[in-house]
């Protein structure tokens, strides 16, 4: 929806630069264009960039203020369920000047507290709150982290933004080598508590900051994505028959949709081809007229075009494509990385992405419903189906080396122990992201009182880090084009619902899939259940496929692009030891190490997009397929 940030002078008195509140508008320009809001006093300064999806007038401009003006917010979100608070509190005496869900954000905290409010709130938001009087600053993030918000503090002052690159006004950014190797190592990247730069951190989802002039900040967690998990619910649910289940998610995921289809402003829909966007996009166009789809179209053979626009025909809708082919992968990198902030291996399909936000945009439309999060929810990647096999073959192995490890001297020489240094070693230098998500997800199901299957909360597993990366990538690409993207999927209580679902109605055995990833099991079975209601069972029933590119796979990179560069200065690596490293790197370190120079350059070398575009179309090239 927007772009938010906020500079809180340590010492309480030091009067924000305007110069530097106008730069930082500026860097913040993309993700709200219909309006940007500065406002400053001693020790305190606030900028806000306003993308208009509800009251599109100027009442709901921000920083929004309280009457008293006492409070000024900064929000970037959507409050899904706004209309039913704001009823409320208007029943309660509260009176209202706007249409905006910000008016309703704001006196929720004021009249019922900022605990209160929170639980309430059904949707996407990241915020902070200035108390003028008592001198506090609060910063709050949504539950599942789809909204961004990074905090940069020091002795001098704290920085919040929806982006890290607007603090680059106010502070020299420094690049973190120990997440520049993890990320070398293949981790795709920290989406919490941690970034790519030193002391800037991503508040975690669902965490409250608050501080004061003079104190350092506190952190408390307000929900964590492991508190969907109630046992009563998941027994509930696995006593229901099929038909019973799949008419309960029909029910939610249309009210979920229906709620991400309000807003004043033009509303659309991604058409990837793919299950999840086709049933999305299907129910829309039942409450829309005329709904905007948009396609990206990966030239080649992994195009999904067919797909998407034989949907598009079933439901008489006009799709509008843009055509990615492979040298918009060099072209468009830089872009990307610039928006993306962090070096993007993990999704390569960040290109398409941008292009087809783009192409939403010039079509006069703000926000688009997307698919993501439902293989989270309903465990759609091939990998899954054959989870418990993989963990139960590991587990034999385990028990098979222990036993040979009991003849002396013999067994270990037959059989040496894996290493315990490499994995704790990659897991530190990951900040044990992923390791910590896991443990609260099982210390939350043994306070519950255990004895459920891991399959039955796997769901859980999923919600966190790998969704993480991807709302990452599509809040940073969407808001790169100023369109907001929505996630009827993640609806708090379509998510409940999936994450207590019992596994046999996520993945069941049918003799008709014959998929290589998972034969014999379908995956996503309450979804293609509740899809063949609404599409031909070609499309819901279509096997994932997943927004697929391979260009990045095929590049050819010229080793001068590192000649004096930043990864050999970071790792402080002398010309023969570059060398040596760019000589010995495999396909997926080779292109690592592209995207970390690429990188590098722009954020810490103070290269133009420009400028590293036109190098990397000099020393870049994609084979052809």
């Amino acid at each position: 929806m927007c772009g938010i940030f906020g500079v809180l002078y340590r010492d309480g008195r030091t009067l924000p630069d305007d110069e530097r509140l106008q730069r930082t508008a500026d860097l913040l320009g993309h993700r709200g264009p219909d309006a940007a809001g500065r406002f400053k006093e001693a020790g305190i300064g606030l900028v806000h960039a306003r993308l208009s999806l509800l009251d599109l007038s100027e009442r709901g401009n921000q920083p929004f203020w309280d009457e008293a003006r006492r409070y000024a917010l900064v929000y970037n979100g959507e409050i899904y369920n706004f209309q039913a608070i704001r009823a409320e509190l208007q029943a309660e005496g509260i009176s209202f000047t706007t249409e905006s869900d910000t008016e309703v954000l704001l006196k929720g905290i004021l009249h019922r507290g900022l605990d209160a409010i929170l639980p309430r709130l059904e949707g996407m938001f990241a915020f902070g709150l200035w108390d003028r009087e008592e001198r506090r600053l609060t910063l709050v993030r949504d539950r599942l982290g789809i909204k961004p918000l990074s905090v940069y503090v020091d002795g001098d002052m704290v920085l919040f933004s929806s982006e890290i690159k607007a603090m680059r006004p106010w502070r020299a950014l420094q690049p973190d080598p120990q997440m520049a190797a993890a990320y070398l190592g293949g981790f795709g990247g920290p989406t919490r508590d941690r970034s790519f730069f030193r002391d800037v951190f991503m508040l975690a989802p669902g965490t409250v900051l608050e501080v004061r002039p003079g104190e350092s900040p506190s952190l408390r967690k307000f929900f964590h994505i492991a508190a969907f998990w109630d046992p009563d619910e998941h027994r509930r649910l696995a006593s229901l028959k099929p038909r019973a289940v799949v008419d309960a998610l029909d029910t939610l995921l249309f009210e979920s949709v229906r709620k991400h289809l309000i807003a004043d402003a033009p509303v659309g829909a991604f058409c990837s081809g793919g299950l999840d966007s086709s049933l999305v996009m299907a129910m829309a166009s039942r409450l829309h007229s005329n709904l905007a789809i948009f396609h990206a179209d990966v030239a080649g053979p992994l195009s999904e075009y067919d797909a998407a626009a034989a949907l598009a025909r079933h439901l008489r809708l006009d799709m509008k494509t843009v055509q990615v082919r492979d040298q918009d992968f060099v072209d468009q990198l830089v872009p990307v990385l610039w928006h993306y902030e962090y070096p993007f291996t993990y999704h390569p399909n960040s290109v398409p992405f941008l292009a087809v936000s783009h192409l939403v945009r010039a079509n006069g439309v703000k926000a688009v419903l997307s698919g993501e999060g439902s293989d989270e929810c309903f465990l759609g990647y091939g990998p899954i189906a054959y989870e418990d096999l993989r963990r139960t073959y590991r587990g034999l192995l385990q028990r098979a080396r222990g036993l040979a490890h009991r003849v002396p001297r013999l067994g270990k020489a037959l059989w040496p122990a894996p290493s315990e240094y490499d994995p704790l070693v990659a897991g530190m230098q990951q900040n044990f992201e992923r390791d910590l998500d896991r443990a609260d997800v099982e210390k939350r199901i043994r306070e519950t009182g255990g004895g459920v299957r891991p399959r039955d909360y796997r769901s859980l597993e999923w919600l966190g880090y790998h969704l993480r990366t991807l709302l990452h990538r599509n809040d940073a690409l969407g808001m790169a084009a100023s369109i907001e993207a929505r996630f009827p999927y993640l609806d708090h209580d379509v998510v409940r619902f999936a994450v207590n679902l019992p596994y046999e109605f996520k993945i069941r055995p049918s003799l008709r899939t014959l998929e290589r990833a998972h034969p014999f099991l379908r995956d996503k079975w309450a979804v293609r259940s509740v899809a063949d209601r609404y599409i031909p069972r070609a499309l819901s029933q279509r096997k994932k496929i997943g927004f697929p590119v391979n260009a990045y796979e095929r590049l050819q990179c010229d080793r001068a692009f590192f000649r004096d560069g930043f990864v050999a200065a970071l790792f402080r690596l002398d010309e023969r030891a570059m060398a040596h490293l760019l000589e010995q790197a495999a396909p997926p370190l080779a292109l690592r190490l592209l995207m970390l120079e690429a990188w590098g350059r722009l954020f810490f070398r103070d290269a133009s997009q420009a400028e590293v575009t036109a190098e990397l179309q000099r020393r870049v090239a994609v084979r052809p397929r």
